[in-house]
């Protein structure tokens, strides 16, 4: 404000001197009046802009600034602490050999191509005239030396990956796995292989080192992250000067952030405050690659060990209405992957649909038939099932509970202490467990099938076996081909859908919020991408 006075001061003596020194030189002829009248108009307008100042003035910035609101941000920064990567994506801070694009498809990053040379061996060719934020040029031994560290600070990313050996060839990178291994590429997009240079470390918790059109200039755990447009950017010029991420977890703040201005863009919105932004603001959903299911014991302690049991409940729930209770977008559910996974939803067959009348009729062929209660019950004993629940809100499963008792199914509520608890519960304690899960977290559907559907795997609470899908994840391991993959995840999906291994119950949405000034921050199915080189603000 000091030196808009001064400078506004300034402006005004000089008005004064050139007012008086008009009144002289009027009588010298009307042209010299005209001109010291344009002087004055230009003098005046540059008054005005010194005085009204720009937004990114007020706030500190330079150029084009944009504020964004976080729903999560890691304890550090640090790509392979845990899962704290996953910001670095977010914000176009980190980048990985290769990327997902929204229509889920694989696309080069700094790799600009990849071949599968054998069944262990991978040949990346690493993108040239890269350099890292520290200005050291991006080499195929500093990619070398980045996917290493990674694997040893992170023993999740070396399962994942299955690296045996990694060796440089002129600008290829030559990689070895222990095994044939499918999921390799998939598994390199993951935000916990950003690719960095491990050579500068000393920050590597609040500043790493990366190759992203942003670059972190600060780091306070649990508020912001500060970004600077990188110059030296490979892709070209960024569309932003300067960005500010804001870690607000509460749903309810983080809308109005947005709603005050406070932030110009967020990532989700729950269905409560999604009236707040009717005018001035875009709302962009699209369906996400998370599952919201009930998972199933299949073995003989429970009524679900039946096929008919399972496939009356699934004919009994309303998935229409499990999609309005969570709002927001969100998709009915009735299969393992959502519509967004490119797994051929629409053309799966039997895929349940609400039919209580069906349902009944699934009941009786298996010999139940209502009691005076109007309860279920076989050989004397009531069709009552055991709910186990770990979210804060219960809403969803209490409208579950209400719609099998009303068809005549008992339901109790049994409340677990968090998610953790889920792969620790016994067949004995739960006939259907709440589950929340990334299908497609880096756009390939073998992590979620060997982990939930593999006999004998440890997230397969239910106990859940099928020959047929055991070869089908099996066969994933060791096929390459993306589109053969497809096919196999395909075969697959139909085959959990025939057994009705779970109960799908819907696909929650991807969101992204901005003002109207906000220009190309696109919503994508996979939440840990947001800001790009082209995001920009009017």
């Amino acid at each position: 404000m000091l030196s808009m006075y001064l400078t506004n001061s300034a402006v005004y003596r000089f008005f004064m001197v050139k007012a008086s020194f008009t009144e002289v030189m009027f009588k010298k002829g009307e042209v010299m009046k005209r001109w010291l009248l344009a002087c004055l108009t230009m003098l005046c307008m540059v008054a005005l802009l010194v005085g009204c100042g720009s937004d990114t003035a007020k706030d500190g910035k330079q150029g084009k600034h944009m504020n964004v609101g976080l729903y999560w941000f890691g304890e550090t920064l640090d790509p392979t602490h845990e899962w704290d990567a996953w910001t670095l994506t977010r914000i176009g801070a980190g980048e990985t050999l290769a990327t997902v694009t929204p229509d889920m498809k694989f696309t080069p990053q700094l790799a600009d191509s990849w071949e599968n040379v054998d069944p262990t061996t991978w040949k990346f060719h690493i993108r040239e005239n890269v350099k890292f934020h520290n200005g050291t040029p991006m080499t195929p031994q500093k990619v070398k030396e980045s996917i290493e560290y990674t694997m040893k600070q992170s023993a999740r990313s070396a399962k994942a990956v299955k690296i045996e050996s990694i060796t440089v060839d002129g600008q290829n990178l030559i990689i070895k796995t222990t095994e044939p291994n499918g999921s390799l590429l998939s598994s390199l997009t993951e935000p916990a292989f950003v690719i960095m240079d491990t050579a500068d470390l000393k920050d590597v918790a609040s500043k790493p080192v990366l190759t992203g059109p942003y670059k972190i200039t600060s780091f306070t755990k649990g508020e912001t992250i500060e970004l600077a447009a990188f110059a030296d950017y490979w892709g070209g010029k960024p569309g932003l000067d300067t960005v500010t991420v804001k870690d607000i977890e509460d749903n309810n703040k983080r809308a109005m952030a947005l709603q005050s201005k406070d932030v110009d863009v967020i990532q989700k919105v729950d269905s409560a405050n999604r009236s707040l932004f009717k005018d001035g603001f875009n709302i962009q959903d699209v369906a996400g690659v998370r599952v919201l299911m009930l998972k199933l014991n299949h073995t003989e302690l429970s009524p679900l060990h039946d096929k008919a049991v399972r496939s009356a409940i699934a004919h009994i729930i309303n998935y229409d209405s499990m999609a309005k209770i969570i709002g927001n977008g969100a998709t009915p559910g009735a299969a393992p992957f959502p519509p967004s996974a490119n797994l051929g939803f629409d053309s799966i067959a039997n895929k349940p649909m609400t039919d209580v009348a069906k349902a009944d009729q699934l009941l009786t062929q298996a010999g139940y038939a209502k009691n005076a209660n109007g309860i279920y019950a076989k050989d004397g004993k009531e069709l009552s099932l055991t709910l186990a629940i770990w979210g804060k809100d219960t809403s969803l499963y209490e409208e579950i509970q209400q719609e099998l008792k009303q068809a005549g199914i008992a339901v109790t509520l049994k409340k677990l202490q968090g998610p953790g608890e889920v792969d620790t519960l016994g067949t004995d304690s739960f006939d259907m467990v709440e589950r929340a899960v990334i299908t497609m977290s880096t756009n390939d559907p073998y992590w979620y099938l060997s982990l939930f559907y593999k006999t004998g795997a440890k997230a397969n609470v239910g106990a859940y076996s099928n020959p047929q899908v055991d070869a089908l994840i099996d066969q994933l391991s060791v096929t390459f081909d993306q589109n053969a993959r497809a096919n196999e995840a395909k075969q697959a999906q139909q085959l959990l859908v025939d057994d009705v291994a779970d109960i799908y119950l819907m696909y929650p949405s991807a969101t992204v919020v901005s003002t109207t000034k906000v220009k190309n921050v696109p919503v994508h199915p996979i939440d840990y991408y947001l800001l790009t080189k082209d995001s920009t603000i009017e």
